[in-house]
């Protein structure tokens, strides 16, 4: 449905969904990458020994925006024009998929630490066996290894296509924003204020609410 916004209401409806794109292209995209590039280095490089300090800071700072977008759609709902506060609204709501693929891919990655100790123990003991057994024993090392990088892997892909996913929907959001429009799905949870009409095609206005 669209609505006769004046557009200084229109750019600031486009601010959440403008902050969604760059947390979801900066931070969530950094973050899915950095754990694929990790699961395909070399145990002794420093890629490896860094990847999840490079995961773990590009996620910290995409919930720090989480719970700002949370926070200013409530300050939003008090205090903001209507239109306005239904699109911090919609970001906010839009940021449910994106913790739900964290929890998915995080259960998925989890897995890639069974049989951690394991991998300790097995070093010790290799280390005491004659030359000719310590070949055999490492090749059920590097089988662990293999088997860690594949969980990565496939942890990543839950995120990776929700974080696509959501790119698309922010895009058209910030077309929507532009247009004075309002998705249909949130007029039944935050009707209009009274005296501002709907119409099913674009308007336009030269004065502002």
């Amino acid at each position: 449905m669209f609505y006769a916004i004046d557009d200084q209401q229109k750019r600031r409806a486009k601010n959440p969904h403008e902050l969604a794109m760059v947390n979801l292209i900066l931070f969530n995209l950094a973050a899915g990458i950095a754990l694929l590039a990790g699961s395909m280095a070399e145990p002794d490089s420093v890629l490896a020994r860094y990847k999840w300090l490079a995961v773990a800071v590009p996620l910290v700072l995409s919930m720090a925006l989480i719970l700002f977008t949370w926070w200013r759609a409530a300050r939003s709902q008090r205090e903001g024009p209507w239109f306005v506060a239904v699109h911090w609204h919609l970001a906010a709501r839009r940021y449910r998929a994106l913790l739900a693929a964290y929890v998915v891919s995080a259960a998925v990655v989890s897995l890639a630490f069974v049989g951690g100790h394991e991998h300790k123990d097995l070093e010790q003991r290799i280390a005491q066996l004659p030359p000719a057994m310590q070949a055999m024993e490492r090749q059920k090392l590097e089988s662990q290894d293999m088997g860690s990088a594949i969980w990565a892997r496939i942890g990543v892909v839950p995120l990776l296509l929700t974080v696509m996913a959501l790119i698309m929907l922010e895009s058209g959001a910030l077309y929507q924003a532009g247009r004075g429009e309002v998705p249909d799905g949130l007029l039944q949870r935050q009707p209009p204020p009274e005296g501002l009409a709907g119409s099913a095609t674009p308007t336009t206005t030269e004065t502002g609410g």
